[in-house]
């Protein structure tokens, strides 16, 4: 096999990677332009990774190692800058940035004979991710991916950026190698210890401990001056589903029953319905939409977009009883479960943007956009938008009218039909690495969706996967962040305990939830606050926002704050109220940027938000359905709840509506509500409350009052 451009490689790894090549199978299809025949002409260090991201680039003529101490350790012992390019297997610029220069021998000579280059998936190493992308964005006040970076060999950045051309890539790689060899070595590294020090300062500030009262107003201000009226949504560019932000909009509405704040989150989620962000063929939702209007997307699929989506679509048919929300949660969860879903039950974690169109040339787009000759029926095109001027040069994207009505008897078969047809196109690229983080966040959606929807299956599903994420990555007290073929990669970061957690709270698995929070408390302490990792590249890494998902901090905040209610615990309550103190006045002081972290103190403070929640033993549920709404209490087999006062007790007593109450039965003399209550609920108000007080055989609890709110 040929040696990669500038480099003479040793002969024994050199055996070993074509060894490893030759490991891979007759099926393994490399991915470069640069063949010899059918062989690779060139195979790197990446070709022994797990990473689909990794592998990708395991045939660069670039001589790329995968992020570790092995690689910092040469770069330290050769004297030599680090250059490191960090991305994901589904992203289309960090292929476009493969395909012009990675792939290309002229700049691996550059890069080769001058750098030691390393490669890292930032969903393998989220924690090493976000401390580059902080550096980048210090630079340049914005950041993304591919995320490009020059280090002094200890890993301290000193130039950075994001996608390059090849001839601007090619300009400043010979500008830093001129550099290092001449007068601004120097240079470098003092621009590398002032980055440094501003990347651990920023993480690390705090500010006093501060009453959170204001925050959530101050939120919604701000939310509502970057709300596009028109099309939904907080762009009037670029538009990202920002689940995060509907989320809590949806919490607000519930707690103090603000109009403003439920509007902003139904017109974005109808927006979404309606555009080409919706996978109207198969189900499930793209990451984002180059134009406003929802209509062309990227057409990347992330599992943690159909988590967050299918939470927020599931709130907002809660609010509507709108047959369209309810119709999208039914798709994604069917697109998760066909499409998505290993043959254990866990869940992959993406699919690629780009596919190979019928040239067999790799087109952003190219699986999903129809050709209205493809569809046979006028009707069909014209409720999908079919003949409507193109935003893609692949084609036209599927998308419905926004606020019209559509007859879905009708459309459905039909979609189902161009379903069965565009699976027999080329699919994109599955990166099948199962991350128990995201799992965990899909888990947790589908299970309260089966929950909400009475859909017993989607619960199954949910346990399935979650039994499977802990036989694959287990056992919890050395869990591993992810399983690619069988290969466990990584240690388990502070999201990744804090949404499986959550996952077990949401399937009732109250006291193996209670375990994950205790290892996630001890593990990733960092005073009073939690670190996403206790280990990154300059020390622990400490999370300063809510992002595309919810931070590890707010997250493991929102699981402490839940258990409090399922199952006290003085100690761990005691933990996540200074938790929530050591971050509540920078929450206080830019509440957009930690939106699940304000939505998790306020459930802590102020109790859950939701439909179906479990207080102590007893699991409430407020069903919304086409008959009207229904209060379901679970009681336990040892628990009641108080029928009337007697001894001083608080009988079960509901306010702002009218119900058909069952009739209690009576124990030692006593009357008592068990089992389930199922209760119909008529002449609502605004919003309904519950107060109970369970008693088992050996003590009563305090007395507890749940509100839903209805309006």
């Amino acid at each position: 096999m040929t040696q990669p451009p500038g480099v003479q490689r040793d002969p024994v790894l050199q055996a070993q990677l074509d060894a490893a090549l030759i490991a891979r199978g007759p099926d393994y299809q490399p991915r470069t332009h640069l063949m010899d025949g059918s062989a690779p002409r060139y195979t790197n260090r990446l070709i022994e990774e797990a990473s689909p991201y990794l592998v990708q680039h395991a045939h660069n003529p670039v001589d790329w190692r995968p992020w570790g101490p092995e690689a910092l350790a040469e770069a330290q012992a050769l004297d030599l800058p680090i250059f490191l390019s960090v991305g994901y297997a589904t992203c289309h610029w960090c292929h476009v940035m493969e395909e012009q220069s990675f792939d290309d021998e002229e700049v691996a000579a550059l890069l080769n004979s001058g750098f030691i280059p390393v490669k890292l998936d930032r969903e393998q190493r989220p924690d090493v991710d976000q401390v580059y992308i902080l550096a980048t964005m210090l630079q340049h006040r914005h950041a993304g991916w591919p995320n490009s970076l020059w280090l002094m060999p200890d890993g301290r950045p000193f130039h950075t950026g994001t996608y390059f051309p090849k001839p601007q890539f090619m300009q400043v790689l010979g500008a830093i190698k001129l550099g290092w060899a001449g007068e601004q070595r120097e240079q470098f590294d003092s621009v590398a210890t002032q980055l440094s020090d501003a990347m651990a300062r920023i993480p690390a500030q705090t500010a006093p401990t501060t009453a959170l009262t204001q925050a959530p107003a101050a939120a919604l201000t701000d939310l509502s001056q970057m709300y596009n009226a028109a099309e939904g949504g907080f762009s009037h560019g670029t538009q990202f589903p920002q689940e995060g932000h509907l989320l809590f909009l949806l919490d607000h509405w519930h707690r103090i029953g603000d109009a403003a704040a439920r509007d902003m989150a139904l017109g974005s989620l109808q927006g979404m319905i309606a555009g080409g962000i919706h996978d109207h063929v198969g189900g499930g939702f793209h990451r984002y939409t180059v134009d406003v209007n929802w209509r062309t997307p990227h057409f990347e699929k992330m599992l943690y977009n159909q988590a967050l989506m299918t939470r927020a679509l599931v709130q907002g048919w809660h609010i509507t009883n709108d047959p369209m929300m309810a119709r999208a949660v039914a798709r994604c969860i069917e697109y998760v479960l066909r499409d998505m879903t290993a043959p254990d039950g866990a869940f992959y974690s993406a699919e690629d943007a780009d596919s190979l169109d019928h040239t067999g040339a790799l087109e952003e787009g190219a699986f999903y956009v129809w050709s209205p000759s493809e569809i046979a029926d006028e009707w069909v095109i014209a409720t999908l938008g079919l003949r409507e001027k193109p935003t893609l040069e692949a084609g036209p994207v599927a998308h419905l009218r926004p606020n019209t009505s559509v007859d879905i008897t009708r459309l459905d078969p039909a979609l189902d039909d161009m379903r069965i047809r565009r699976d027999a196109r080329i699919r994109p690229l599955r990166d099948e690495k199962v991350i128990g983080g995201w799992n965990g966040l899909m888990i947790r959606a589908m299970a309260q969706a089966g929950q909400a929807m009475a859909r017993p299956d989607w619960i199954d599903a949910a346990n399935r996967a979650f039994d499977a994420c802990i036989t694959r990555l287990g056992p919890l007290h050395q869990l591993a962040r992810l399983d690619m073929d069988g290969r466990r990669r990584e240690d388990a970061n502070l999201s990744d305990y804090a949404w499986l957690g959550l996952a077990a709270l949401s399937l009732n698995r109250v006291v193996q939830a209670g375990e994950i929070a205790e290892i996630m408390l001890e593990r990733f302490a960092s005073g009073d606050r939690l670190a996403l990792s206790p280990d990154g590249p300059l020390g622990p890494v400490l999370e300063t926002e809510d992002g595309a998902t919810p931070s590890g901090e707010g997250s493991a905040l929102e699981l402490l704050a839940l258990l409090s209610q399922a199952m006290p615990d003085p100690k761990r309550d005691a933990r996540a109220a200074a938790l929530r103190d050591a971050v509540s006045g920078r929450i206080a002081e830019m509440p957009l940027a930690r939106l699940d972290t304000l939505r998790a103190a306020s459930m802590l403070d102020q109790g859950a938000t939701e439909r179906y929640r479990r207080i102590g033993e007893i699991t409430l549920h407020l069903r919304n359905d086409r008959t009207g709404y229904m209060l379901e209490l679970t009681i336990p087999d040892g628990w009641t709840l108080a029928a009337d006062g007697q001894d001083g007790l608080v009988p079960l007593s509901l306010t702002g509506a009218e119900t058909a109450w069952p009739d209690p039965v009576t124990l030692d003399g006593k009357l008592a509500w068990t089992g389930t209550l199922s209760m119909p609920l008529t002449q609502m108000q605004d919003s309904i409350s519950v107060t109970f007080q369970p008693c088992s055989g050996s003590e009563c609890l305090l007395p507890v009052t749940a509100q839903f709110r209805l309006q």
